[in-house]
């Protein structure tokens, strides 16, 4: 586990947010900071704000990796990334030999080099995960959020991808701050929990006490 209070630095600090929609607030005053290669888990029950949360911290610096990312046919893994990089690209949508040279070592980094030439329809739910990271990670994104990053795979899919985002964490020291309702895996790479409850609390622990609090009715299992 990473030891947070031997890091000085920060790459995102958040200070009395309020999230909400339809005028309505889901949470108010929330504040934490990341440090550089944490890996922490945003974790509550529906429609608590984790979503809302993550896209309200989308900004300059800052990659939103969503949920349900369609795997439209006609894009190669490397057109994808490429295109998750449009802002660096000139008129014609190309982009310079730097992204180039990043995303080489993002697809090398998670594995995936061999898939490069793949149409991404053609992707397990697993690689096609990863190779959203690639598109982060050649961003070169200092934050990475990733909205249910684990949703409809299998187990072993995972565990692969949980423990492919503390490696990516560790190796590039980007923070990582992902939403999961698989407590039990995610606990296993997360150096933090931060927790929403349904009373509109936000809740930051390196324990699980914080679970507690957000899921009463799991509280003999956390």
């Amino acid at each position: 586990m990473l030891d947070i209070n031997n890091i000085h630095s920060t790459v995102l600090r958040v200070d009395h947010l309020n999230i909400g929609h339809d005028g309505r607030d889901l949470v108010r005053d929330i504040s934490f900071e990341l440090a550089p290669g944490e890996c922490v888990l945003l974790a509550g029950p529906n429609g608590t704000g984790k979503t809302t949360l993550l896209r309200a911290l989308a900004a300059e610096g800052v990659v939103l990796i969503p949920t349900n990312i369609p795997k439209v046919k006609g894009f190669t893994v490397e057109s994808f990334v490429r295109t998750g990089c449009y802002r660096e690209s000139d008129w014609r949508g190309r982009v310079s030999k730097e992204v180039e040279r990043r995303m080489e070592e993002a697809l090398k980094m998670l594995g995936i080099e061999e898939l490069r030439k793949r149409d991404i329809s053609t992707l397990s739910d697993g690689e096609f995960q990863k190779a959203c990271l690639a598109t982060g990670l050649t961003r070169k994104a200092e934050v990475l959020l990733l909205d249910e990053p684990t949703a409809h795979l299998d187990v072993e899919n995972r565990i692969d991808v949980l423990r492919t985002l503390r490696e990516v964490a560790r190796k590039t020291g980007t923070a990582v701050l992902f939403s999961s309702h698989d407590l039990h895996d995610a606990l296993q790479v997360a150096d933090r929990v931060f927790a929403l409850t349904r009373d509109g609390r936000f809740l930051a622990s390196a324990g699980t006490d914080v679970l507690r609090a957000a899921f009463p009715a799991l509280a003999n299992l956390l």
